[in-house]
Order: C-alpha cells, then sequence, then structure tokens
C-alpha cells in the first residue's frame, strides 16, 4: 500500500511540474511576442494607404521644451552681375580704327548680411515648419582714365544723348577721359516651408521640404563720363569731346517676385555632436521688374532721355550650402544648441533687365537679361527651446 501511494505522489509531482513549465513557456511565449510587436511598432506603422511600411525615425532634436526653435546666420558675401560693362579702353584718342582696347566692369566688395527665423515642431509624424527673413546689401564701382594717346568708348547709354539739336552726326557722343561707374544691390527675401528631418541610416539624415519664397532685388547702377577735347579729323569731320561737361546715365531694374520653392537638407554624422551638412534647393518665382532708364547731357537742358521698360516675367533660382555643424545639449536636454559654418551660393537667372544700347548713334535700346549670383561664408546659430 504504501508503494502504491508514493508512486501517485510522485506521478503528481511529475505531472503538476509538466504543466507548470508548459505555462511558464506559454507566459515566457506571449511576453516575447509582446516585446517583438513594440519592436515592430517602433520600425514600422501603418500608412494612409492601409499597408504596413517602415517608419523612419526623427532626426530632429528632442528637447524637453516647449517645441520652439530660433535661427540666425551671420552673412559675409559678395556678388557677380552680368551685364555691367560701362566702357572700354582705346588705344585711338577719338573713337577710330584701328580699335584695341580692354572691357571695363564692375568689381564687387564683400559686405555683410543677416539672416533670421523662427519654427516650430509638431508632435505629428515629425514635421517642422519655419520661416525665415534674409537681407543683404552690396555694391561696387569701377573707375578708369585715357593715357595721352588713348580714348575711354562708352558702353553705357546712347551716344545721340549729345545731339541736341539732331543736325549732324558729327556731335555724337563717341569718347571721354575719364568714367566712372557705382552699382548698388539689395536683396530682401522670405522663406517659408515645411519639412521633416529623419534618418535613413545611423549616420545619414535627409529633411525633404517645401514652400513659398518670395524675394526683393533691387539693382542700380550710376555712370559718368567726362573729359576729352574737340578733335577735327583730316577729312574735316569734327569729334565731339566733353571738355569740363559729363554725361550721366542711371538704371533701375527692381524685383518682387513670389513662387514655390522645394529641397533637401542632409547632414552626415561625424559623432553625435560634428556633422558635415549639404543642402539645395530650387525656386520659381513670378514678379514683376520696375525698370528705370535716364540720361542727360550737362551743357544742354533738353539733352535727357527717360525710359520706362517695366514687364512681367519668371524668375528661376537655385540656392547650396556645405559646411560643418556642432550640436550640443543645454540644461538637462531642456534646451538644444547648434553652430555651422560653410559655404552657400544662389544664383538667379535672367534678373539684370536693364537696358542697353543697340545701336549707338540711334535711340534703340534692348534687354540686358543677365544673370545675378551671390556667394560667400555663412555662419548660423539654431536654438531649440
Amino acid at each position: 500500500m504504501k508503494v502504491r501511494r508514493l508512486g501517485r505522489i510522485a506521478l503528481g509531482i511529475v505531472s503538476l511540474f509538466i504543466f507548470s513549465s508548459l505555462g511558464y513557456a506559454a507566459a515566457d511565449r506571449e511576453v516575447r511576442i509582446l516585446e517583438l510587436e513594440n519592436q515592430m511598432e517602433q520600425v514600422g506603422t501603418d500608412n494612409t494607404m492601409g499597408t504596413y511600411g517602415a517608419n523612419t525615425a526623427t532626426a530632429r532634436p528632442e528637447v524637453d521644451g516647449r517645441g520652439w526653435f530660433m535661427t540666425f546666420d551671420l552673412l559675409f558675401w559678395r556678388t557677380k552681375i552680368g551685364g555691367t560693362e560701362y566702357a572700354y579702353s582705346d588705344k585711338s584718342p577719338v573713337a577710330r580704327l584701328q580699335v584695341k582696347g580692354r572691357t571695363k566692369n564692375m568689381e564687387f566688395d564683400w559686405d555683410w548680411g543677416l539672416r533670421a527665423g523662427l519654427g516650430y515642431n509638431f508632435d505629428y509624424d515629425g514635421w517642422d515648419v519655419r520661416g525665415e527673413f534674409t537681407w543683404w546689401d552690396g555694391n561696387g564701382s569701377d573707375t578708369t582714365r585715357a593715357g595721352e594717346v588713348s580714348g575711354i568708348v562708352p558702353l553705357r547709354g546712347s551716344s545721340f544723348i549729345t545731339n541736341a539739336s539732331g543736325s549732324s552726326n558729327d556731335e555724337l557722343f563717341l569718347f571721354c577721359t575719364s568714367a566712372k561707374s557705382l552699382f548698388d544691390v539689395e536683396y530682401h527675401a522670405v522663406d517659408l516651408e515645411l519639412g521633416r528631418d529623419y534618418y535613413v541610416s545611423g549616420k545619414l539624415s535627409f529633411r525633404p521640404f517645401w514652400g513659398v519664397k518670395s524675394a526683393w532685388i533691387d539693382l542700380e547702377q550710376v555712370t559718368r563720363y567726362t573729359g576729352g577735347d574737340d578733335f577735327l579729323l583730316q577729312s574735316g569731320e569734327r569729334v565731339l569731346g566733353l571738355q569740363g561737361n559729363s554725361v550721366h546715365i542711371k538704371e533701375h531694374c527692381d524685383f518682387w517676385g513670389i513662387g514655390p520653392r522645394t529641397g533637401v537638407d542632409t547632414r552626415w554624422f561625424l559623432s553625435d555632436r560634428f556633422s558635415f551638412y549639404g543642402n539645395v534647393s530650387g525656386a520659381l518665382l513670378w514678379g514683376y521688374y520696375d525698370i528705370d532708364h535716364k540720361e542727360k547731357f550737362s551743357l544742354v537742358e533738353d539733352s535727357r532721355i527717360h525710359l520706362h521698360a517695366n514687364r512681367h516675367g519668371f524668375s528661376p533660382t537655385v540656392r547650396f550650402q556645405v559646411g560643418l555643424r556642432h550640436d550640443t545639449y543645454l540644461n538637462n536636454d531642456k534646451q538644444h544648441l547648434g553652430v555651422g559654418i560653410g559655404f552657400e551660393g544662389q544664383y538667379w537667372w535672367r534678373q539684370n533687365q536693364m537696358l542697353k544700347i543697340n545701336v549707338s548713334h540711334d535711340l534703340k535700346y534692348d534687354r540686358y537679361s543677365e544673370d545675378l549670383a551671390f556667394y560667400g561664408i555663412t555662419a548660423d546659430v539654431k536654438l531649440d527651446f
């Protein structure tokens, strides 16, 4: 009897152990399944099409703040503009064949500018929105003088400006001994954009965006020609010299436009603090060109030309940036501070729409339709709070 009772007890203990093991195995399997489901939710998501796909991790700074961020850029740029030629030198003192010389155009200085922005990080899918305002003002000047046996041939305005009476071509303004030209550029822009910053690998992030761009670009060139004595050629033809008088040409091309803008910002991480960045964007603006052209001859009050050549048109532009960034968190991760420095360039097609002389002895003009470029160093600061 005792042997049978001991056998039953042993069988019960073995059965309890087996069922307990199965129960623990099932519970452990449920825990593992829950952990796997949580991991899948982190790396995947249901999209708007109702299918399941990969979920990219956000690459924007995450701080224990209110979601706002501010940006401030310091610009040290220079500009290049086509169609700024104002004269060329000539070995002949009276602008006669053989012509041999060199064109004179603008050399622009390096000038400072500012860019400031404000943005907000949404909880919705890691989106962010930002707005930026850019201000930059640049200028350039150039002067040339004739030698003892050479002259200066003007390239701005019409030679007809000195022929007040219109009696003969020998009164046309064809040469001078001194020429000076000043050029001023003002650039203002507002950029509004919606984007999302996310990792595509452990060391690389993309931030595609789209938005709206508006820009104001004001170009002004003022040119003054002076000097030169009258010449009497062997043919008996008199060539007019300005002597103590002057010819002034003042030209404006003021542009305002608005249009869509899109692009992508990239970050290439060297560590958790240092990274390279490379950004590119493009915009197509529809705008209005306010073009004004004035000429006057100081000797004769009625020798004046004043033309308007306003028009509407498209202005495409592209912008790129490359440089190095450093990022750090402050105040127990309540704020984030990023600092960067790099090279930036902007290119605007057919932006200079000023009038140019088409036939020197007639009042026939055409447009320059030349391109405009900004380039230089940009230092930026970004604070998330």
